[in-house]
């Protein structure tokens, strides 16, 4: 578990910039759905904009102390959020 607020924050931000560089070597449209339409809220065919929910969603977790009573459930989505992008962003 993360130590602090700001360990959180600066692991989440060196993840998502990972993330951003690896999509920057991809082109930036996706040609098709690339998620399951429960996973993400967004609706794009911008790979950025599935980036920038997700990582959205980091940072409100890293604010979320471990006792609120949605903190399992965002920690979910968030894990499931970065399979994702992992996956489709690293797949060969």
């Amino acid at each position: 578990m993360f130590t602090s607020i700001s360990d959180s924050l600066a692991k989440t931000e060196a993840v998502f910039e990972r993330l951003r560089e690896r999509a920057e070597q991809r082109p930036p449209e996706l040609r098709r759905e690339w998620f399951d339409q429960a996973l993400f809220k967004t609706r794009s065919n911008q790979v950025s904009a599935y980036l920038d929910e997700a990582e959205a969603n980091a940072r409100r977790l890293a604010e979320l102390p471990p006792d609120s009573p949605v903190f399992s459930l965002m920690n979910d989505i968030v894990q499931e959020q970065l399979t994702a992008l992992v996956q489709a962003l690293y797949r060969g």
